[in-house]
């Protein structure tokens, strides 16, 4: 027979977010130790996405060239800088944050770091990115189907309504 779950029950699986693995490291003839926190909470999963967007809207603006073959490493960059204890840098500015990127992904350190965390983790973040995609994918066909009706109704001032067609695709970036 199974039980009830309770808020204690809860209370307690919540506790692994905060458990955390010390990794000693050596780097430049120093040897480190990097805290990595193998179970992501949720909320941290949606805030390093949150910046993880931000940071590819200001790419956008700052005009810094981002190839989509890079997204996977990015993603592990952002993975490594919410879940570990290393000092990354607090700009906002994408040029920034794509240079210590860039540098990261160049780091053996940083391939051992990532290789420490597990799988199910990171999975579990490639699982939300792929929900924001699908969900923003819906979102576009609707505004579509709402804007190819409102085309269609019989109004007197269509031209008041449409006289920028190019900004009808960028209602959401």
């Amino acid at each position: 027979m199974s039980k009830q779950l309770s808020m204690q029950v809860i209370k307690e699986d919540v506790k692994k977010y905060d458990e955390f693995i010390e990794l000693p490291v050596k780097a430049q003839g120093n040897e480190y130790i990097v805290k990595i926190y193998p179970f992501f909470k949720p909320e941290k999963v949606r805030d390093m996405l949150n910046e993880m967007i931000g940071f590819y809207r200001n790419c956008e603006k700052e005009k810094v060239n981002v190839k989509d073959e890079e997204f996977d490493d990015i993603v592990g960059y952002f993975i490594v800088k919410h879940f570990t204890n290393i000092k990354t840098t607090t700009s906002k500015k994408a040029k920034k944050i794509y240079e210590e990127f860039k540098i990261a992904i160049n780091s053996q350190l940083f391939e051992v770091i990532l290789k420490t965390l597990p799988e199910e983790s990171i999975q579990y973040v490639h699982n939300k990115i792929f929900e924001i995609i699908e969900l923003n994918a819906k979102l576009q066909n609707k505004i579509k189907k709402f804007q190819d009706e409102i085309k269609n109704l019989p109004l007197e001032n269509k031209d008041i309504l449409f006289s920028n067609q190019d900004d009808e695709n960028n209602v959401i970036q």
